[in-house]
């Protein structure tokens, strides 16, 4: 929640009044006039482990399917000491490892507005 005099309070709702939010703080209870309130915002539930499997999936595949390209241009008895799957062997899983990194670590959730002053 921001006041019109900027000040940011971080906390849970704890009640309501016709003229005053009861906000519960880390350290105590706030009580701030509704008059004084310039916006209250309200953090969104992440969605970290969803976007990890989903990168997880998108990786491997793209990783299964640069392995195959690599492995068409070997011959039958494989490529140079490898063998003959060796690109889908190694090119699935590092796919997969990049793949659930990237989406592990893309931003989800996000605060909106509940309520801005006019």
């Amino acid at each position: 929640m921001t006041t019109l005099d900027g000040h940011n309070v971080r906390g849970g709702l704890q009640s309501a009044t016709d003229d005053a939010l009861v906000v519960a703080t880390s350290k105590s209870s706030q009580t701030i006039s509704r008059g004084t309130i310039a916006k209250v915002s309200a953090k969104r539930k992440g969605h970290r482990g969803r976007n990890a499997l989903i990168g997880l999936g998108v990786g491997a595949t793209g990783g299964l399917v640069a392995g195959e390209i690599h492995d068409h241009g070997c011959p039958a008895s494989g490529c140079a000491f490898i063998g003959k799957n060796a690109g889908k062997e190694v090119l699935t899983p590092l796919g997969a490892l990049i793949g659930v990194t990237i989406g592990a670590l893309l931003p989800t959730g996000g605060w909106h507005d509940i309520y801005r002053a006019k």
